[in-house]
């Protein structure tokens, strides 16, 4: 839910200007409002880009202190500004030493095909006027070339080319059908006496990095003291003179459920002000508050934005849409219960900061694990045998209970139930969209103003009731099951009279009351681009959806194809032999083809489903966000 907020507009005596400011960074609940000469403060600049910088450096410290695998003791080591001018400067220098040995290397892997030589001594050869040219040539055309008559030399024959030196005195010849390469200006024993050199001096700057990850604590207390520092700042530049000085204004947001607090902070300062609600047009700063569950979303929600102050929080919607849309992508027993027992692990080794990462894990390794049963897979093999079910399976029953969206081979034909249900999920959440969209608009615009969103929803149900009746384009709308459930007979239940009736009552709403800012004559006319962009969009949201099954479906694919290349290395004449030394490259080919298949699932399980919520999803609900999120002025605690 987003936290109901409340404005303060205030009015201080200007000598409790800075006791008022210390002790509201204390109460820590007001979000201040900001003014634009705040942002054109030189200090707040200068500010903000020492806390920014000494957050990169951090950042960057604790990257090589996960890959050296360090144990921190933390110790102070001088002036944290001059710390972080130092590790600058060495970060500086050794992206310059690894640019500078590339080069060389590049230069050295050019020279290596012509030898050990020094280029000085040829230099010296051509001030007699005898020159040598150093070329490359394909094998095929220096193998049939006439070479009589040229005096040359052939340094190596690397394939499919050949590295030849031809000796010239006065006029040179023609030898365009080969790459002529420019004479190095150093030897090979001299390149590598420079990287080497480049090498040790890149050691010692790493070495300086690496001691300085021992004062990460060190840094942590100076950007708490800047950050806050970056803070009262702003809150002082945001107190506005008035009265000729004598007063300060300010402004700013609090949750409505601490007003009484603020009311009694507030009245111990010579000070006016006053607690309001929103009004129209205000930019209110967003705090969304859910519990448990759905709480572990919200940063896979802020991805996109925070909703509008006058919206309603999605996230509590889209969290269950995302972990089955994440499980059914994945869609693996194995790759399911990795995740899981993964993030179970992990939640025991993390720090409290971490830990809902690892709570989403969970549910999403749970989710995985549920479709990959239903789907009937464990790391690419069937689970269950049963009807319709060809192959090996590990158990030779059970399909029909517990794997109800396997595919089946009936009467020759592959049935994949799991396409039916991502058509049938797009439809719901595409519905549970448009409702939220309803209920938005019924709180800002009233009644009316929800019609709309009703009316397309009776739009989507009756058109659905009456294209089952009359099997519209031989779709089969009135077979359409999921597995077990019979949804297309759910439809043809309801009367076909009674399909058409909502039908038409949701086509009457849906243009009556499609812009109701304008008059009731017009409407039926803006409308009709308004159903132009429903008919148009439904189909194609809906198959958005196929991506759902899409994904599960490949992911399954390619941990069979790894499956079968694996046991490649094991079958003989005879059957399986799993004795056998081939059994090295059956594990080496599992162990490899299936972490890299999870790897790469779990990215497109997690890239698509969020695209089907932010584009898909909040289409539906006619998300806005934008707001800015609610940051209270309060003091970093080191």
């Amino acid at each position: 839910m987003i936290v109901t907020m409340k404005k303060l507009d205030l009015l201080l005596y200007h000598k409790e200007k800075e006791s008022f400011l210390e002790q509201l960074r204390e109460l820590g609940v007001v979000h201040i409002t900001e003014h634009q000469e705040v942002a054109d403060s030189h200090l707040v600049q200068e500010l903000t880009g020492v806390v920014h910088l000494t957050e990169r450096v951090i950042s960057a410290l604790k990257k090589i202190q996960k890959e050296k695998e360090l144990t921190l003791k933390a110790k102070d080591m001088g002036d944290p500004c001059e710390l972080i001018r130092r590790f600058e400067q060495f970060e500086s220098q050794k992206d310059k030493l690894l640019q500078d040995i590339a080069v060389l290397k590049k230069d050295r892997d050019l020279l290596e095909p012509w030898g050990n030589f020094d280029p000085l001594q040829v230099k010296k050869l051509q001030d007699t006027g005898v020159s040598l040219r150093l070329f490359i040539m394909p094998a095929k055309k220096f193998d049939t070339r006439d070479w009589s008559n040229t005096s040359l030399q052939i340094i190596s024959r690397q394939e499919p080319s050949v590295y030849f030196v031809v000796v010239e005195r006065g006029e040179k010849a023609d030898f365009s059908d080969a790459e002529e390469v420019r004479l190095p200006e150093s030897s090979l024993d001299a390149l590598d006496k420079k990287i080497a050199g480049l090498k040790e001096e890149l050691n010692t700057a790493e070495k300086s990095m690496v001691k300085m990850v021992n004062c990460i604590s060190q840094l942590y207390r100076f950007h708490a003291e800047k950050t806050n520092l970056l803070r009262y700042e702003k809150a002082r530049l945001s107190l506005t003179s008035q009265a000729q000085g004598k007063l300060l204004s300010l402004s700013g947001w609090f949750p409505q459920s601490i007003e009484k607090d603020l009311s009694i902070f507030l009245n111990k300062f010579s000070a006016w002000y006053e607690l309001r609600d929103p009004r129209k047009g205000d930019d209110v700063p967003v705090q969304l508050q859910n519990r448990s569950f759905p709480s572990l979303f919200e940063p896979i929600a802020g991805l996109y934005s925070l909703p509008s102050y006058n919206e309603i929080d999605v996230v509590p919607f889209m969290a269950p849409f995302f972990a089955i849309f994440f499980g059914l992508c994945l869609g693996d027993v194995g790759y399911g219960l990795i995740i899981t027992l993964g993030a179970l692990f992990a939640g025991f080794k993390v720090s409290a900061k971490f830990k809902p990462v690892t709570k989403l894990g969970f549910y999403l390794g749970l989710t995985t694990t549920i479709s990959g049963l239903l789907l009937n897979t464990f790391f690419g093999q069937a689970i269950f045998g049963g009807p319709g079910i060809e192959g090996f399976t590990i158990f030779p029953t059970g399909a029909n209970y517990f794997a109800t969206l396997s595919p089946q081979a009936i009467d020759g034909e592959q049935i994949f139930p799991a396409m039916n249900l991502a058509l049938l999920l797009g439809a719901i959440q595409m519905l549970v969209g448009i409702a939220i969209q309803s209920k938005i608009r019924a709180k800002n615009m009233g009644f009316a103003g929800a019609i709309q969103p009703l009316c397309t929803m009776l739009m989507i149900f009756g058109g659905f009731v009456w294209f089952a009746h009359i099997d519209l384009l031989e779709l089969g709308i009135g077979q359409f099951t999921v597995g077990p459930l019979q949804v297309g007979a759910l439809l043809l239940a309801v009367p076909e009279i009674v399909g058409v009736a909502i039908l038409s009552i949701g086509l009457v709403g849906f243009f009556l009351f499609n812009n109701i800012h304008k008059k009731m004559v017009i409407r039926p006319l803006t409308g009709i681009w308004d159903f132009y962009n429903f008919v148009t969009g439904i189909l194609q949201t809906l198959l958005s959806y196929l991506r759902l099954f899409a994904l599960g479906l490949a992911s399954g694919l390619l941990g069979g194809a790894f499956n079968q290349i694996a046991f490649m290395f094991v079958t003989t004449d005879n059957g399986i032999n799993l004795l056998s030394f081939g059994m090295i490259g059956t594990v080496l080919v599992l162990i490899l083809g299936h972490s890299l298949n999870l790897a790469l699932s779990a990215i497109s399980a997690f890239v698509h489903p969020l695209r089907l919520t932010f584009v898909e999803f909040y289409s539906a609900i006619g998300f806005e966000g934008g707001s800015k999120p609610y940051v209270p002025f309060a003091k970093i605690k080191q």
